[in-house]
């Protein structure tokens, strides 16, 4: 019996080590030194560099054990991660130094494809969306929900810029003239169609949202009128500001010609109810406006991620469009931190407090330089691997 575990322990084990031997040196190279810490330290402009060089060497079987070995570092495939670096730097408008290649897009274009295939088949829409989802009764129940709405506003918003720069440097590699038949079949996915459906979906999402929008309306007019939780007024106070702000932005836009297939919410009825509201409860309405901005401010300094510096800047065209400063990344869920000074202690505080944490908390104290024939930047950091 021990013979036998032993024979297939080191049948796996051979089969590994001939897998990583099939990855040629310098490419396994490559991706250590290179692909693998540019991608976990979020330098999406080395991975693209890395990436691009790598699909260009390899194809075929080599690109399966290549992703296969990126997967043993709880790493998506090739594709995936050069596709989404691409574009994300594209439509963050920051130049791509090296152009698409007929081999690099045969790896992307398919990540793009199935991206968009899971918008139209709706499995990617919140679950507030979706058939026999019942509305929240909560003021908190309403937020959460506007908030994974506003979350999958943002993702059809970013598919909908990478298909069109998909479609376009897919269509520039075509007029090259230098694509084989057998390729030219391969790049033919129909980006141009797909936006259509991209943006029927996103028409979807506003109805849920103006819907649900209306309906935090009532309950917040509500609880200021019948509840004396504090807490609870100053939500209903900060909704029906909010809600009446948005609102009255989106009718605007419909006023220009914009999402006319959409019914066009009371707007008359809103506005009414706000007035009145903050003629009975002024100074919930200012507190309220008060607490929120500040959290709000102070959940972007501790969380937002410029495009530099692995999210410290926000890179050089701030200098020449103040605005585009504004943006930031922030995360899916905000990390909530747990009270130190808790006699259970469960849990402990988050590692990162801070965002500037994520580029100089680092184990060896920073940022190594080491001058040679070029510039080398050594970083390590447990936060990262």
């Amino acid at each position: 019996m021990r013979k036998s575990i032993l024979a297939i322990s080191l049948l796996m084990f051979g089969w590994q080590v001939a897998v990583q031997a099939a990855i040629p040196r310098d490419v396994k190279l490559e991706i250590d030194r290179r692909l693998i810490p540019a991608y976990r330290t979020g330098n999406l402009e080395t991975v693209v560099f890395s990436g691009a060089l790598i699909a260009n060497q390899v194809g075929g079987a080599l690109v399966d054990e290549i992703d296969a070995y990126l997967s043993d570092q709880s790493i998506e495939p090739l594709g995936a991660i050069l596709a989404r670096s691409r574009f994300s730097l594209l439509t963050q408008s920051k130049k791509v130094e090296s152009q698409a290649t007929v081999k690099e897009l045969l790896l992307t274009v398919p990540y793009f494809q199935k991206q968009v295939q899971e918008v139209i088949a709706g499995e990617l829409r919140p679950a507030i969306m979706k058939e026999g989802a019942e509305p929240p009764e909560t003021l908190q129940g309403l937020k959460d929900a506007l908030w994974t709405i506003h979350i999958y506003k943002n993702d059809l918003n970013n598919l909908d810029r990478t298909a069109s720069l998909a479609a376009l440097t897919v269509q520039t590699v075509l007029n090259s003239g230098k694509v084989r038949p057998v390729d030219r079949e391969k790049l033919s996915y129909d980006f141009v169609a797909s936006r259509e459906q991209i943006i029927e979906e996103n028409e979807n999402r506003l109805n849920f949202e103006t819907a649900l929008r209306m309906l935090r309306v009532r309950l917040a007019n509500k609880i200021l009128e019948e509840s004396d939780a504090l807490d609870q007024k100053l939500l209903a106070a900060f909704a029906l500001d909010q809600d009446f702000k948005i609102i009255n932005d989106f009718v605007e836009q419909q006023r220009r010609g914009l999402f006319r297939s959409i019914q066009t919410p009371d707007l008359d009825f809103i506005q009414d109810t706000v007035v009145l509201a903050k003629q009975n409860h002024p100074r919930v309405f200012q507190d309220a406006d008060l607490l929120f901005t500040g959290i709000h401010w102070w959940t972007r300094g501790r969380f937002g991620k410029g495009v530099a510096a692995n999210g410290l800047l926000k890179g050089t065209h701030v200098k020449r469009n103040p605005a585009a400063g504004f943006p930031l990344h922030m995360p899916r869920d905000i990390p909530k931190a747990t009270d130190p000074f808790a006699i259970d202690g469960s849990e402990p505080s988050p590692y990162v407090a801070r965002r500037h944490e994520h580029t100089w908390s680092w184990e060896n104290g920073g940022i190594s330089l080491r001058y040679h024939a070029e510039v080398e930047i050594v970083a390590e950091s447990d936060y990262f691997y």
